[in-house]
């Protein structure tokens, strides 16, 4: 009997003495973006969230946005290039930053064999803005 009160004593000690913060080491903060907000972008007043996934080789297909993009891919590895920039992969962790009113020419899955995918935030004014617009080639 003894016994398992002690047990439920040491599991119990998580409950009564949670984790405080000054309990470990202080958060480490590492940069991973700076971008200015261009003046084509509308006011912000409303952040839209999105996960978007692509199939192997996928691409977006020339495009841009009336409103900037900010984003981080989770899964895979893309090829991402906005209008007069070089072509470069960005990969699962790796912060991407599409500014309002900018051509991109590729954000295209780099893999032939699997998927990829991003959660991308647009910075918006109104849940009736476009978020993409497609353009041709």
């Amino acid at each position: 009997m003894r016994s398992q009160f002690v047990c439920f004593l040491l599991l119990s000690l998580p409950l009564v003495y949670p984790a405080r913060a000054q309990d470990y080491p202080p958060l480490q903060r590492e940069p991973v973006l700076d971008a200015t907000i261009p003046a084509a972008n509308p006011p912000i007043s409303l952040v839209h969230g999105a996960r978007i996934q692509f199939a192997p080789k996928q691409p977006t297909g020339l495009h841009r946005h009336p409103v900037s993009v900010v984003g981080v891919v989770t899964e895979g590895s893309f090829i991402f290039q906005p209008e007069g920039e070089p072509a470069r992969t960005i990969k699962a962790g790796d912060s991407f930053f599409e500014p309002a009113g900018k051509t991109i020419l590729h954000f295209d899955n780099a893999s032939p064999t699997k998927k990829a995918a991003i959660i991308a935030f647009y910075l918006t004014d109104s849940n009736s803005r476009p978020l993409i617009e497609p353009l041709e080639k």
